[in-house]
């Protein structure tokens, strides 16, 4: 019950608020104005009288500095900096006014205290999660982590029992057979209740929908999806009800091999998929609303920024999630990768890739209007290093998830073929593509890097920054090869560029592209000078010839391609071309069913080795039936292959690891190199006289779950 007191003190507020007019001196219009932002809690309005007292009452010095000093306070309520340009004024033109003066210098050392902690930029949390997973998505509540590991999607708490920072027991949710995913392809639909997890193995054939909680999951057929991972990346409608994806569009001959995808939304409960863009557009991301669908589109651009070149630029895209116009948010140098969107459908956040690599340091986020016809100039977020992964969300805590790549030491080694501990031939960093033996053994050749800068992305490289150089084989300085003259600038393709030396030592073979890249050429087999000189071109067309190899008589070369007019859709095959030039000739047929990665000539000359499903096989230079040599062998397109000088092993890569298998039988050895465990190890080649294998280690880099706080204190 009020006392007769307060009473007084409301029935004279509200004859102040009821009656504005009756104010007609200062001190009225000063109470009023109080009234409207202490009681009535409308700052505007209150900022409006404020205004009138300091322009219709300034001969009252005294009352226009308290006017000022309330007109800052209702500022600093709106949250708006024009609070600090009033204290200011009451400082510099009212020193006479010490209460104020006092009151305005206080409030102004503490707004710039404020405004400090809200640039000092965004915060970053490690969240130790002991299983180490290497993929993964967040809940909608932002509490777990959902990740796929060995066919198995578990689920982690990313708070535990003993710390904030220290993950929980991950819960097993669903094995199913075939399932994958790496660099977050997966995702969760907003209501929390569904998880959608790429199945079909390398045919991207299938999309499982999982409820968390556990149960049957629902199998939905996909079309045709190929290319680079990201063409994986999937989205979940927020109640589960459609699956947003891109894909080739079916019927569509394929102009080049970079103009592929189109985006598409299927209903989980199968039927034909809704085609919702006619350009190349990947990686969608439904709006937490479900009503539209962010995503990627590519455009060429040449090198003096002209649509319709060689360099393949993304940016953002919304397009209506019930089919309607495509909307491009943001136009970008460089490309973008995996939008996610803010809970609240404000905000877009995506991995800003400056030059085109599959790896960032950058997080840009986009505000997008209200119509999603528009969004403003990013919120720039530099990551301590760099991302390979697509953003694992949002949470509504408003922190970013997303996976950072630990301290990474990249360097050549060498070590005995039958295993040893390996010693560092090259410097850190540079690179470490295809080191190769010179036939003397004295040297070995690789692609290395000469930044200006701390990093080197693609385009750095296709501007001629990377070069053929090569190192003493017992360690040293680089030497660079001298320049390809004349012609156009080549530029190598990673992986599959070869980098072959010939056998007399003269000669490498590579798979390039002229620069800048016109599409319609492709990619082609060269033959390059080591003295220096002009290259030889031995293909010529708007195909994709990859993985080069010298015949052991350096006579031929021979390569793999994908060829589009096969009665069974796209197929790889080898085929053969005289090291001079000259008519090309396939040496196997659909059946043989070659796969991605390297190619190898036996040290004899008479078989060709390749890469098989999971499988080794071989087949005769002259024609005829393959055969297996080694079983389950797991490859892929950056996967590499060389027999021993002798011919009595063959030896693979293979998740980080080089595997030697004997000829006349035998499982495959793991190669030991002495290296920390989790190293990655990769791309190598054999020494001429069969004692020592040269390979590309990688220490550290391993994927580490993050969470970005505080990247948007002053819009937020």
């Amino acid at each position: 019950m009020k006392t007769l007191k307060e009473g007084s003190i409301w029935i004279a507020l509200l004859l102040l608020v009821s009656a504005p007019a009756l104010a007609q001196t200062g001190h009225d219009l000063f109470q009023q104005a109080l009234v409207m932002e202490q009681a009535e809690g409308n700052l505007q309005e209150a900022i409006q009288l404020y205004g009138r007292v300091v322009e219709e009452f300034s001969s009252d010095r005294e009352l226009v500095a308290r006017a000022l000093v309330q007109m800052g306070r209702c500022y600093e309520k709106l949250g708006l900096t024009d609070a600090r340009g009033v204290y200011r004024r009451v400082i510099d033109d009212f020193p006479e006014q010490r209460s104020e003066v006092a009151i305005a210098r206080e409030r102004l050392a503490s707004l710039s205290q404020e405004l400090a902690e809200l640039r000092r930029g965004p915060t970053f949390t490690k969240i130790e999660i002991a299983s180490k997973p290497q993929n993964g998505v967040l809940s909608p509540d932002g509490t777990k982590l959902a990740f796929v590991s060995d066919g198995i999607v578990w689920a982690v708490p990313l708070e535990g029992n003993v710390d904030p920072d220290i993950a929980g027991e991950p819960v097993r949710i669903a094995e199913v057979p075939g399932i994958w995913d790496y660099w977050n392809q997966m995702a969760w639909s907003a209501d929390g209740e569904w998880i959608a997890v790429n199945g079909g193995g390398d045919a991207y054939n299938a999309v499982h929908v999982l409820p968390p909680g556990g149960g049957a999951p629902r199998t939905v057929p996909m079309p045709t999806r190929r290319g680079h991972a990201w063409s994986a990346r999937l989205s979940l409608s927020p109640h589960a009800k459609k699956i947003a994806f891109s894909a080739v569009e079916p019927g569509r001959e394929l102009e080049n091999s970079w103009d592929r995808d189109r985006l598409y939304a299927i209903l989980t409960e199968g039927g034909e998929p809704q085609q919702l863009t006619s350009f190349w557009s990947s990686m969608p991301a439904f709006s937490p609303d479900g009503k539209f669908i962010a995503f990627v589109g590519f455009r060429q651009r040449d090198d003096s920024g002209n649509e319709g070149g060689a360099s393949h630029d993304g940016d953002l895209w919304v397009v209506p999630a019930s089919g309607g116009a495509p909307v491009r948010l943001a136009q970008v140098d460089g490309r973008l990768r995996g939008p996610v969107w803010s809970p609240d459908g404000r905000y877009i956040a995506a991995h800003h890739e400056p030059l085109g690599g599959n790896s960032s340091d950058e997080v840009w986020v986009y505000a997008v209007s209200p119509d999603m016809s528009s969004a403003s100039d990013p919120t720039k977020i530099v990551l301590p290093r760099e991302s390979g992964h697509i953003l694992a969300g949002w949470t509504p805590n408003d922190e970013i998830g997303l996976f950072i790549e630990s301290e990474t030491s990249q360097a050549i080694y060498t070590v005995t073929a039958t295993g040893g501990r390996a010693v560092q031939v090259t410097p850190e960093g540079g690179g470490s593509y295809y080191p190769r033996w010179s036939p003397d053994g004295e040297r070995i050749y690789l692609r290395w890097f000469f930044a200006e800068g701390e990093r080197t992305r693609v385009r750095d490289i296709l501007a001629g920054h990377e070069t053929t150089a090569y190192f003493p084989a017992t360690g040293g300085e680089a030497v660079p090869i001298p320049p390809i003259q004349p012609g156009r600038e080549l530029g190598l393709v990673i992986p599959g560029g070869g980098h072959n030396v010939s056998p007399d030592g003269k000669r490498i073979v590579i798979s390039a592209a002229q620069l800048p890249w016109d599409p319609d050429e492709g990619l082609d087999i060269w033959t390059v000078p080591l003295d220096g000189g002009s290259p030889t071109r031995l293909t010529n067309d708007a195909s994709g010839e990859a993985y080069p190899c010298w015949s052991p008589d350096g006579q031929w070369v021979a390569f793999t391609d994908v060829r589009e007019d096969s009665e069974q859709g796209d197929s790889r095959a080898i085929y053969m071309v005289p090291a001079g030039g000259g008519e090309i000739r396939q040496v196997t047929s659909e059946l043989d069913s070659v796969g991605g990665g390297a190619i190898a000539f036996s040290p004899d000359g008479e078989l060709i080795a390749f890469f098989s499903g999971n499988a080794i096989k071989t087949i005769p230079v002259r024609g005829g039936r393959s055969e297996f040599l080694v079983a389950a062998v797991p490859s892929g397109r950056h996967s590499q292959l060389a027999y021993s000088p002798d011919g009595t092993r063959i030896a693979h890569d293979a998740d980080g690891t080089i595997w030697i298998t004997a000829i006349d039988g035998g499982t495959p050895q793991e190669l030991r190199t002495g290296l920390p465990q989790g190293a990655w190890i990769g791309d190598f080649s054999w020494s001429p006289d069969g004692e020592k294998i040269a390979f590309g280690g990688e220490i550290g880099g391993e994927a580490e779950f993050w969470l970005i706080s505080d990247f948007l204190p002053e819009e937020r």
